[in-house]
């Protein structure tokens, strides 16, 4: 009894302990720190991606707006007959983020590969343009798009009993007459 209480009571080695918890405590961190940064680098560069691609889809619209804007219209419409019709391109968003993505379409998604496993994978494309009203000179709207993904990336460093981590990336695009 006496040599279990002169162990305890003894004070040398007892900041190993506390040394080897804080070295894994900052192991942890630094884990986590670098997990948010690769995530938020993912992000953003699909946001950038999908930014440039509704973009260049915004663009193709150029010809369908420009006509009204010429006649004093800021809309995209054409005549037919004796009445105005809406005009839109779409464009292929998918596609063009694909090529800037580096994705392959995989079912419902459009994934970025990697060694043993997926890097993201996009899916749930929503493209919605709103035309500029018909109306002479009216400059209160503009042509715009707007569109949203769904992005799934799964975690890192061990965490695979964790589900991905799922966000909405949206972004928007309008043509605006300059006079």
């Amino acid at each position: 009894m006496r040599k279990i209480r002169k162990l305890v009571m003894d004070k040398k080695g007892m900041s190993y302990p506390l040394t080897v918890a804080l070295v894994l405590a900052l192991l942890i961190a630094l884990c986590v720190l670098a997990e948010f940064f690769r995530l938020s680098i993912i992000a953003y560069g699909v946001r950038n991606a999908l930014q440039e691609s509704v973009i260049s889809m915004a663009t193709t619209n150029y010809n369908e707006v420009y006509d009204g804007l010429r006649e004093g219209y800021s809309g995209g419409y054409f005549m037919t007959g004796d009445c105005w019709e809406e005009t839109l391109d779409y464009g292929d968003v998918y596609t063009r983020l694909d090529r800037l993505l580096g994705t392959n379409p995989d079912g419902a998604y459009h994934v970025k590969w990697q060694g043993n496993g997926y890097e993201y994978r996009v899916t749930d494309l929503n493209v919605s343009i709103s035309n500029a009203p018909f109306a002479p000179g009216n400059a209160s709207q503009n042509f715009e798009a707007d569109v949203s993904v769904q992005l799934e990336i799964p975690l890192s460093f061990g965490w695979e009993a964790l589900p991905p981590v799922r966000m909405t990336i949206r972004t928007k695009a309008a043509y605006m007459p300059k006079f």
